[in-house]
């Protein structure tokens, strides 16, 4: 099944555009943050100036009222027109006050009525005279924001409104927003650019992993080597190389088995080819039957050839065994039931002294291999009416009583020096005229006891015991003998 490309996502992608739309919200909250404070500042301080503004009239009204009502308006009159006289857009200062006043205005009360004010305020009260302390109104279709005081008269109702256009507090905040907003928007490009270029940097050792992994194949299955490796794909890559080198292995195991195979074959299937080409060729009917009798040993020989590769590949490339707590007398009853018929056919005695109650923690398959293999060698090396014995024993004496000692034992013609030397090489065959496999039948089952962290040996010749194999393999806890 192919993958669908269209579902790939990209780490780096996301991992940049994750961390700038995070940078971004957060310098955005920031900056809201900042102009709603600003807003709550610019208004205190402008409701404390209205206040305060409020009280110095206040203080100054007994000194108003003491002159002529015409002559404080016309003096008011006169620094506000020498404001609006001399002031332009680019010089609103003058010596006479700024042209911001005219956002400003204040009423004076008294006994509801207004007796001074501003010259922009209108005659009339601008807002109901109960509503004490800071208010908004509305005047000339804009929004004022107000405080009306009241001043302490034993004779008359005196107040004090000032109010200014709201307006002014909205451009005020408006100017904070906008110089503030600017630096926090080039913060979130140059957090951006930082973002992009440390997530490019860290993940080159990303980068450079899927570059060396690209350069992987079936010929080259090297480790990979990381020059900038990290704590978080350091586990990765030795993962990937410990897979390689299996892979590596396995591969090798291929060849080695394809290249044995066809070497070990050939011989066979020459033979064959020659016996039937000679049973062609003949006309006499007891070549002929000779001829064919050669075939059917040779596919013989060719299938226990064929057997013994296919073991050989099984042991040689089984990893992890699947161990479970085996009773290796139930084993050896099976194995010796299977080739009771072969033994039979060359009249040989095949005998079991075994211990019913002995647990080895292993592999059954591998096992039953092992003594197959061992006793089988017994039935065809020892000759016709020989004698073949398998003995267990778990005493004291054998390992410290951890080991279960389990002898092979045969009285057939005595195992020449020579081949004692070499019985445990792959492919050896110490009598070549007698066997037919590859020479892998002592390889593996040396290969399987020392998967089971035992011992396998030849016991030196003795005319009692004949040819003996020791295997020694460790006993389950529970079996120990103390």
């Amino acid at each position: 099944m192919k993958n669908n490309n269209s579902q790939l996502i990209s780490i780096k992608k996301r991992l940049i555009v994750s961390s700038i739309s995070i940078t971004t919200l957060l310098v955005l909250i920031s900056w809201a943050f900042i102009v709603q404070q600003s807003k709550d500042e610019v208004t205190e301080v402008y409701d404390a100036r209205l206040g305060e503004s409020a009280k110095v009239l206040a203080l100054a009204i007994p000194n108003i009222l003491a002159m002529p009502a015409e002559q404080g308006e016309n003096l008011y009159a006169y620094w506000f027109k020498g404001i609006q006289n001399v002031v332009d857009h680019k010089a609103p200062k003058t010596n006479f006050g700024h042209i911001y006043e005219e956002n400003l205005i204040f009423q004076f009360y008294q006994d509801n009525k207004v007796v001074f004010k501003s010259p922009t305020a209108p005659d009339e009260a601008l807002t109901d005279l109960d509503n004490m302390g800071f208010n908004h109104f509305t005047f000339h279709e804009q929004i004022w924001r107000s405080f009306l005081l009241k001043i302490p008269n034993d004779k008359h109702q005196l107040y004090m409104l000032v109010a200014e256009k709201q307006s002014i507090r909205n451009e005020a905040i408006m100017e904070i927003a906008l110089s503030t907003s600017l630096p926090q928007l080039l913060l979130i490009v140059i957090l951006s650019l930082t973002t992009l270029l440390l997530v490019n940097k860290f993940l080159q050792p990303i980068t450079q992993l899927q570059e060396a992994v690209s350069l992987r194949n079936i010929n080259n299955l090297e480790p990979i080597m990381m020059q900038h490796s990290s704590v978080e794909l350091t586990p990765l890559v030795e993962q990937l190389n410990y897979l390689l080198e299996q892979l590596s292995k396995a591969w090798k195991r291929e060849k080695r088995f394809t290249r044995t195979a066809a070497h070990e074959l050939k011989t066979p299937l020459a033979i064959l080819r020659l016996n039937a080409e000679n049973a062609l060729n003949s006309n006499n009917i007891s070549e002929q039957r000779s001829d064919l009798n050669n075939i059917i040993s040779g596919i013989n020989r060719t299938d226990r050839l064929i057997q013994q590769l296919l073991m050989y590949s099984r042991i040689e490339s089984q990893q992890n065994l699947q161990s479970t707590p085996i009773n290796v007398t139930s084993i050896l009853r099976d194995v010796i039931a299977h080739l009771a018929p072969v033994a039979l056919k060359r009249q040989q005695n095949i005998s079991l002294l075994p211990i019913e109650h002995c647990t080895v923690y292993g592999n059954a398959t591998l096992l039953s291999i092992l003594f197959t293999n061992l006793i089988d060698n017994a039935i065809r090396y020892s000759g016709d009416k020989s004698d073949i014995t398998i003995k267990m024993h778990t005493d004291a004496t054998i390992a410290n009583g951890k080991s279960l000692q389990i002898l092979i034992m045969d009285n057939g013609k005595q195992i020449a020096d020579v081949i004692r030397d070499k019985i445990f090489e792959k492919f050896f065959r110490g009598d070549s005229g007698k066997g037919d496999g590859a020479g892998l039948g002592m390889s593996i089952a040396d290969d399987i006891v020392k998967r089971h962290q035992g011992s396998f040996k030849l016991q030196p010749y003795n005319a009692t015991d004949g040819n003996v194999f020791e295997i020694l393999l460790p006993l389950l806890e529970s079996e120990q003998k103390m």
